[in-house]
């Protein structure tokens, strides 16, 4: 099983795009290529990162795939250009 977390804030300005473009074109596609958004966090007070994403995938490859496909670079790309700190992890647990 692997954990992918996606993080990162939204630029000043950008929230409201930048959410509309999580919900309509980046989940859909993720789901798309098989990665299911399991939870998505959205910090209001501290210093984490404003939204915490996450889901998993079966292995390792499987997040290789996705996350290593031209669909991903394009709406990574994008989102890229509404928020700042982003950051894509990969935890691979045992079971």
């Amino acid at each position: 099983m692997v954990k992918v977390k996606i993080s990162y804030d939204m630029r000043e300005g950008m929230e409201q795009e930048c959410q509309e473009y999580l919900v309509n074109r980046m989940a859909p596609v993720l789901s798309d290529l098989g990665f299911v958004v399991t939870d998505v966090w959205y910090t209001i007070w501290g210093s984490s990162p404003q939204i915490l994403g996450g889901g998993e995938l079966e292995t390792m490859d499987e997040a290789r795939q996705v996350f290593g496909s031209d669909e991903w670079t394009e709406v990574s790309e994008k989102l890229a250009s509404m928020t700042e700190n982003f950051q894509l992890r990969f935890l691979q647990v045992k079971n």
